[in-house]
């Protein structure tokens, strides 16, 4: 973490800053940006929802260019498997 920002190394060796845009506490929501990689555009937002008697986390994912989503996307998937385990093991 910094000031207004967390600085990622992904599981890849990529190394990314992500300056936070938003946090809505209410909302249960978190938004930020990417600087570093190689996107031209990169913009996230994670919101939790109450859903029965847990809760449900989605995770939006704006991007460019297109066709990044081939490496981008298992980035995604490995991000959401590493919350959904931290996750679990907090409900204990």
């Amino acid at each position: 973490m910094e000031p207004g920002a967390r600085v990622v190394t992904f599981g890849n060796g990529m190394v990314v800053r992500e300056p936070i845009v938003a946090i809505d506490d209410e909302a249960r929501r978190l938004v930020w940006g990417a600087e570093g990689g190689p996107m031209t555009h990169y913009n996230g937002a994670v919101q939790v929802h109450a859903e029965g008697t847990g809760s449900r986390v989605v995770w939006t994912a704006d991007f460019l260019p297109h066709d990044a989503s081939t490496f981008i996307g298992p980035m995604i998937d490995q991000g959401l498997a590493a919350m959904k385990k931290a996750l679990d093991g907090s409900a204990r």
